[in-house]
């Protein structure tokens, strides 16, 4: 199970990337604090996600995001703001031919943007819609907006990503879809830096 989740979000973590900023910027809609943490719920285990410094990628100033999984950091990824949306830079140092936006900036409803990226071998392509849509998980409501991909190309594999965001939390909800298969990260507590 362990091996599972630690795979399925390098995959997800993957098959998105930073930007372009020079400073330590965040956004309402993915608060970027060093020491800002969210545990997620996926398949019966959680994982959780925390900020764990600021370093500079290339030009980029970005949040170090740490994955930990029973108390050890498995994978690491850099996400920078910038004026026109929220970018990974880097998944485990490893970075994309050019950063890939996953959630435009400003936001606005029905807003579209396409992806068409290479990480080490493996190419991306699809299309990313934003949406707004009011979203219980695990017993609490959000109103929220959504970035969803429904029709990617991952590496020659039909999949879906798909993300909820909650203005000061964050993502709330993912749900990735590779080849039939889906598995459903959902936010089970945010906890800000003090």
């Amino acid at each position: 199970m362990k091996r599972f989740v630690a795979g399925f979000a390098l995959v997800v973590l993957m098959s998105l990337t930073c930007g372009l900023s020079a400073q330590e910027k965040t956004s309402e809609y993915y608060p970027l604090k060093v020491g800002n943490k969210w545990t997620y719920k996926v398949t019966g285990s959680d994982i959780t996600m925390k900020v764990a410094a600021f370093e500079k990628v290339g030009e980029t100033m970005c949040a170090k995001i740490e994955t930990i999984i029973n108390d050890k950091a498995v994978a690491y990824e850099h996400i920078a703001v910038a004026e026109d949306g929220i970018y990974r830079h880097s998944l485990n140092g490893v970075k994309p031919d050019k950063p890939v936006r996953f959630l435009k900036l400003p936001v606005k409803k029905d807003d579209s943007w396409d992806i068409d990226a290479k990480i080490g071998s493996q190419t991306i392509k699809g299309k990313f819609v934003t949406k707004e849509e009011k979203v219980k998980v695990l017993n609490k409501e959000y109103d929220t907006v959504i970035a969803d991909g429904k029709d990617f190309d991952i590496n020659g594999k039909q999949s879906s990503i798909k993300y909820w965001f909650a203005k000061d939390v964050g993502i709330v909800k993912l749900q990735f879809s590779m080849d039939g298969q889906d598995t459903i990260l959902e936010l089970e507590n945010y906890e800000a830096a003090k």
